[in-house]
Parts: C-alpha cells; sequence; structure tokens
C-alpha cells in the first residue's frame, strides 16, 4: 500500500476514535487524558511524526482500554518503518475488544505478513506480571512481543517478586513460549583461576616464555673477545717497536727514529683499546649476574702510557 493511501486510512480511523478529541462533560480523569493523547497523536500524524504519534496512541490505549487505538498505533508503527513495533501494536488490538470486522481481519492479514520476516515470544503469565522485550513498550500478561531474527532480552516486571531478564534467541516465522511463573536458571559461575604467591613462585622459578639470553652479556663475550684480539695486536706491535729501537740505536737516523716512535704510538693505542674493550666486555658480562646482590661490583680501569691495569671487587 501506498504511502498516502495508508495515511488516508489512518486519518478514517482516527475519526472514529475518541471523536472531537477534546474532554466530554462527565468524563473521568483517565477518559480526559486518553482524549488529550488522541488529539496529541494526531497532530503528530498530520506532522509525518509517525513513531512519536504511535507512542501516543498507545497511551491512550493504555489509559482507556480501545482496541482502535493500537490499531491505529500499529499503522503508524508501519508508516515509522518500525515492523517489530507495529506486530506488537496489531497483536494488542486483536486482544482487546473491540475491532470492527474489517479492522479485525486487517490487523490479522497484517500481522501474518510481518511475522514472516519476525521472531515471535509468547509470554505466559497472570495480569499483574508486565513484559517488555529490549526497549519496547511495556504490556501486560498474556502477551506475544516481536523483534527480529537474533538475540534479545526480554524484561520481567512482577507486582509481587523480583524482577527479571532473561536472553531469548529468536528466529524469523517461528515462535518461542516463555513461562512468566518459572525463573531462569542461574548461570554456573566461571571457574576461580588461582593466584601464585610471590613465595611459591620463587620456590618453583619457571623461566617466562619467550625470554631469551641477556643481548647484554652477548655483548660483553663480543667485546671481550675483540679486546683480547685488539691486546694481540698490541703484543706484535711491542715486538716491531721493540726490533725498531734496536735498529735505530745501531742506525740511528730520522727515518729509523720516526718508525720507532710510531710503532710505539700504534702499540699503546692498541693496548689501551685492547685493555677498555676487554674491560668493559667483563662488566656486560659480570654485571648483569650480579645486579640483584647487596653488594654491586665494582670495577676499575686504568690507562699507563705502556699497560692497562683492570681490577675491583665483586
Amino acid at each position: 500500500m501506498r504511502i498516502s493511501a495508508r495515511i488516508a486510512a489512518v486519518a478514517a480511523t482516527l475519526s472514529l476514535l475518541y471523536p472531537g478529541g477534546v474532554s466530554a462533560a462527565g468524563d473521568d480523569d483517565q477518559t480526559a487524558e486518553a482524549r488529550r493523547l488522541y488529539g496529541e497523536a494526531k497532530k503528530l500524524m498530520g506532522a509525518k511524526k509517525y513513531q512519536d504519534a504511535a507512542l501516543a496512541f498507545e497511551a491512550a490505549g493504555r489509559l482507556k482500554s480501545n482496541a482502535v487505538a493500537y490499531y491505529t498505533a500499529a499503522q503508524a508503527w508501519e508508516l515509522a518503518n518500525e515492523a517489530a513495533r507495529a506486530a506488537d501494536a496489531y497483536a494488542l488490538a486483536l486482544v482487546t475488544p473491540t475491532l470492527n470486522e474489517a479492522q479485525k481481519q486487517k490487523s490479522e492479514e497484517r500481522l501474518a505478513e510481518l511475522k514472516k520476516e519476525l521472531g515471535s515470544v509468547s509470554v505466559k503469565g497472570d495480569s499483574s506480571t508486565r513484559a517488555r522485550l529490549d526497549e519496547h513498550t511495556e504490556v501486560a500478561l498474556p502477551a506475544t512481543l516481536h523483534a527480529t531474527a537474533g538475540s534479545h532480552t526480554l524484561h520481567l516486571s512482577r507486582a509481587s517478586g523480583p524482577q527479571s531478564e532473561q536472553k531469548v534467541e529468536l528466529v524469523a516465522g517461528k515462535t518461542i513460549e516463555v513461562d512468566a511463573a518459572e525463573q531462569p536458571e542461574a548461570q554456573p559461575e566461571a571457574p576461580k583461576v588461582k593466584k601464585v604467591k610471590l613465595a611459591e613462585s620463587r620456590k618453583n622459578p619457571v623461566e617466562e616464555p619467550g625470554k631469551g639470553p641477556n643481548p647484554w652479556k652477548t655483548v660483553g663475550f663480543v667485546g671481550i673477545g675483540a679486546g683480547v684480539a685488539a691486546l694481540g695486536g698490541g703484543v706484535l706491535l711491542g715486538l716491531s717497536a721493540k726490533s725498531a729501537e734496536d735498529t735505530y740505536k745501531k742506525q740511528p737516523t730520522r727515518d729509523t727514529l720516526d718508525h720507532a716512535k710510531g710503532l710505539e704510538t700504534s702499540t699503546n693505542i692498541m693496548l689501551i683499546a685492547g685493555g677498555v674493550l676487554t674491560a668493559a666486555g667483563v662488566t656486560l658480562v659480570v654485571w648483569p649476574s650480579k645486579k640483584k646482590e647487596k653488594s654491586a661490583a665494582m670495577l676499575d680501569v686504568r690507562v699507563t702510557p705502556g699497560a692497562v691495569l683492570a681490577g675491583g671487587r665483586f
């Protein structure tokens, strides 16, 4: 049905609901409020605020039980593209006195069509208990509520007793049944994880997964190797420097002097570099294994023109 045709049908229905839309003499408070809500809903329909109009029609129907109010609310919900809410309103209209034959037939046809796309939950219980599916309108029991296929929350509000909610899984075209008098089974508690105290973990140390060798210790070993190699080179240069010095003593010329001095300088550089690298490597290897001890390791490196001296305590 085209939207314009639907609006025309709703407008025709409105003329049957609370004629005049104003309070009449002798109305009780509830009837007067229902008439006011009807008038507000009619204005909202004219402004094409279909969702607000549907809520106002439902409120009027709750105050003054009227099947036509729910029937009109259902049409407003359809105009608002709220299929589940429309199905709820059609279902309420069919169980509330009284619809005429045309309205009853239309409600049954539309409800049957909407149920092909929606899942339903039929809630049993006494009229003092009210049910609500997700954030839909709360209704008295017994009632049938509708929603799209999937997981939804059914809220139950009892006049006496605990309020409750439970998850329901709906399937399009299918209806499940829930008895409000039955309490949902309590879900088992998740198993508790035992916490291991620090003292216990120290008694049974377990190496953390993925924790490999200390990288600084590896760098330390590399430094020691390079230092030893440099010291070895320094020793060889020292021997060459000694030989050059002997040559200079036998043949004291400028060239032999420069050669001897150059070898001596190179020897000192190699010895110093070797000493520093070796000392640094030893520090990196030893320090990580001793850093948790109360007395920290101490290492002293002294460089002299002829040698490198390393000393310390642990």
